[in-house]
């Protein structure tokens, strides 16, 4: 009887070591990091979601000044990019015009379905601009990640007295600019009784930002959020 008490007693403890050994949440978090860059005349602000470094979604919105502007929202299936999404308005000719598309990918890469509107025209799109999609969610993955490992983020708010109110929980920051503004900026951010939506990257310590890149800054607007990433 007391040989198997022991062996009992011996059981519980090695299972209780064992059970330690587990993770506390064994389903791993989704994590979202929102970023952005600017090159010449585009600026884009992406918001990335990914779990265990692996892909799951990256929306985006771009401003191509008098070229359009789009949203779009790229979802990717075991590292696998299967789905694009875009919608928006783009330059066709002498005119800025609406457009839409939608095409998704298999394992391979190759369109298994494509849906491309212009103007309310149903038109074919090519094997080069399947491909541009493609590159363009490569490219805008590169950017986010990076930023992502340089703990450098979007902050947006309303410029307010020389400092930026971050949208979210209105704190006032105050902002150093890691490059001299142009002139034309300066003044703009000068002006008094006037209010401009600012949008940069950089990092936030305490009540200050160290801005990395000024993406948007404009009169009024608000607060800069995802496009729907729900699929049809």
């Amino acid at each position: 009887m007391k040989r198997s008490f022991l062996f009992l007693l011996s059981s519980f403890l090695l299972v209780g070591c064992a059970s330690t050994q587990l993770p506390e949440n064994p389903v791993t978090q989704i994590e979202t990091h929102v970023g952005g860059q600017s090159l010449g005349d585009s600026t884009s602000v992406y918001w990335y979601t990914h779990r265990q470094n692996r892909p799951m979604s990256l929306a985006e919105r771009v401003w191509q000044g008098d070229y359009g502007e789009y949203q779009t929202v790229y979802r990717w299936r075991a590292g696998k990019l299967r789905e694009v999404k875009r919608e928006g308005t783009q330059l066709q000719g002498a005119q800025v015009k609406p457009f839409t598309l939608h095409v998704r990918y298999d394992t391979q890469g190759q369109a298994v379905f494509q849906r491309y509107l212009s103007d309310g025209v149903v038109l074919p799109l090519s094997d080069t601009q399947l491909f541009r999609y493609a590159k363009q969610a490569d490219k805008a993955l590169d950017t986010i990640k990076a930023q992502s490992k340089d703990n450098i983020g979007l902050v947006q708010g309303q410029w307010h007295n020389g400092k930026l109110v971050r949208c979210g929980d209105g704190k006032a920051l105050t902002v150093r600019f890691s490059d001299a503004l142009p002139d034309y900026l300066q003044q703009q951010l000068d002006t008094p009784q006037q209010g401009y939506f600012m949008a940069v990257t950089g990092k936030v310590r305490r009540s200050e930002l160290t801005t990395s890149e000024l993406l948007l800054l404009q009169p009024g607007g608000s607060c800069l959020v995802s496009p729907d990433t729900e699929s049809e």
